[in-house]
């Protein structure tokens, strides 16, 4: 099977979740660093415009996005299970949540607590990504206080999830809502300022904390930009599966652009060339590189006919 290639950074939250999920399942993957902000020049051809962390690669395929790089992850190797199927919808549920309440709260905790301490670039890029303009230090730690007043009353629910004694969030073995919780909480250690200490009240959170960590990230060799552009450009994508009719979505065959919601960053254009009930993706085919698939999940993401 084609080797896993994770283009990530390291202290990208989004990428901690992956990593993990590399080590839940014992896989052996190809790190590849990129910058943490634009310009991207050896992601972007990859991607089609995409410009988040992390992605996954294998070959000519790209996968965007943590649930879709999960549910690859899950069809590959089955077990153990990110998201074993009788907790699939709790787990769903418990990711979403995670990743909105909980999650932007802790990271606009941290980041603003370290306004002056991370890349001026990093704060203008974020900004940009939503249409808004750079915002002052003075700003930024204003919003940390009011996130922190947001973020203490999920840290209280994470606590109480874990009153039940078991091991992980759902059940006696970690699956993805585990690590959709935990890389918002990681997150607040990541910076040069430490903030979690907003977990010490926490015994059960942190105990938990360290049982997730303890997964570990798998077997890691590290790759170049370079090289994994050029094992794109050797390697066509893999044949896609079944498609669904959906009268939702452009018709199968179309020219679709696509973008997270939410975001003002450039959208990929391509065919649409295959659709499920969770995931889509995109054939494109750049000057370079040559043909390509970019997989998508569904949720979260703006899809129409290309100009319309």
């Amino acid at each position: 099977m084609t080797e896993l290639i994770l283009h990530h950074y390291d202290f990208s939250p989004f990428a901690e979740k992956i990593r993990l999920a590399f080590g839940l399942k014992g896989l052996a993957w190809r790190s590849v660093t990129q910058p943490s902000y634009l310009p991207k020049p050896e992601l972007l051809p990859l991607t089609g415009g995409y410009r988040h962390i992390p992605v996954m690669q294998a070959g000519a395929d790209v996968w965007c996005d943590t649930r879709c790089i999960a549910r690859e992850l899950d069809r590959r190797q089955p077990a153990p299970a990110l998201m074993p199927p009788e907790l699939f919808a709790l787990s769903t549920a418990v990711e979403s949540w995670a990743e909105r309440d909980l999650f932007w709260p802790a990271v606009r905790f941290a980041s603003g607590t370290n306004a002056d301490t991370m890349d001026a670039q990093l704060h203008v890029d974020r900004a940009a990504m939503r249409g808004k303009a750079a915002p002052s230090h003075d700003r930024l730690r204003r919003v940390a206080r009011r996130s922190l007043a947001q973020l203490r009353p999920q840290l209280a629910i994470v606590e109480r999830m874990l009153d039940h004694g078991r091991p992980f969030l759902l059940a006696d073995a970690p699956c993805q809502a585990d690590l959709a919780v935990y890389h918002g909480l990681w997150f607040l250690s990541a910076l040069e300022i430490d903030c979690s200490g907003e977990l010490a009240p926490l015994p059960r959170t942190l105990a938990w904390m360290q049982r997730v960590a303890a997964l570990g990230y798998g077997r890691i060799e590290p790759m170049s930009t370079k090289e994994a552009l050029s094992i794109a450009a050797r390697s066509s994508p893999a044949p896609v599966g079944p498609s669904i009719d959906d009268d939702a979505l452009p018709p199968l065959g179309s020219m679709v652009s696509i973008r997270p919601e939410g975001y003002v960053t450039g959208a990929v254009v391509g065919v649409l060339a295959v659709v499920d009930r969770f995931d889509l993706g995109v054939r494109r085919t750049d000057a370079e590189l040559g043909e390509l698939m970019v997989h998508f999940p569904r949720v979260g993401y703006e899809v129409v006919e290309a100009g319309a």
